[in-house]
């Protein structure tokens, strides 16, 4: 026979699937859940020493609520975090959580993506991003549609070595913390919208390639 404490989690099973929690940008924390079943759920959430907050912007579903943005101060990815999620006010229903969101970020794609030709006869890309310390980041280029060449760097800027002046080339980076940081291995984000370089664009005084390549692979 089941004794209780099992009966408790067989219902819970019915009811929910983990919460999944992230830290978004470094500006709020994302937790989303799987509804089983339709119902009335409720989200309250707390960093270890805080008080407890309830859930001012939930994420809709279809017919319930299914995940939850909170805010979130800096440098409290460091401290447990703690989730309860409730369908309806039966207590008996309620899945609590600890988080550990150290490597748990998840930041923004880099923003204004530009490539110019550079008087030394290389092909220069350059991206804006929000946090400049503490950053790793990947590119990946193809030439004429080809397989894409994946690289990870340091640098706000990458350059391609002598490009054929009758090919296309198209380039995207995403960006994620360094594990210097605490940042985790798979957190990477978006890929930005790609840039892209034919024969005809204007040329621009850039200086040589240089910049340091910690991975190349081919995809």
């Amino acid at each position: 026979m089941l004794n209780l404490d099992h009966k408790i989690t067989l219902s819970l099973l019915v009811f929910f699937t983990d919460v999944d929690c992230l830290v978004v940008n470094l500006e709020y924390v994302s937790c989303s859940w799987k509804k089983s079943t339709d119902g009335n759920y409720t989200f309250t959430s707390w960093f270890e020493g805080d008080t407890v907050l309830e859930c001012a912007e939930y994420l809709p579903g279809n017919s319930t609520h299914t995940g939850c943005n909170r805010p979130y101060s800096k440098q409290r990815r460091f401290d447990p975090f703690y989730t309860v999620l409730k369908n309806g006010n039966d207590s008996s229903q309620a899945l609590k959580q600890e988080h550990q969101l150290q490597t748990k970020v998840k930041l923004n794609p880099p923003t204004n993506v530009t490539v110019k030709y550079g008087s030394d006869q290389n092909l220069w890309f350059y991206w804006n991003q929000t946090y400049k310390a503490c950053m790793e980041s990947e590119v990946r280029h193809r030439k004429k549609q080809m397989k894409w060449e994946v690289g990870s760097f340091l640098d706000q800027s990458y350059c391609i070595n002598l490009p054929a002046s009758n090919s296309r080339y198209e380039l995207q980076v995403r960006i994620k913390l360094d594990s210097a940081c605490g940042g985790g291995p798979d957190y990477w984000s978006e890929w930005s919208e790609p840039a892209i370089w034919g024969s005809n664009n204007s040329t621009g005084r850039t200086p040589k390639c240089t910049g340091t390549v910690f991975s190349t692979q081919h995809t």
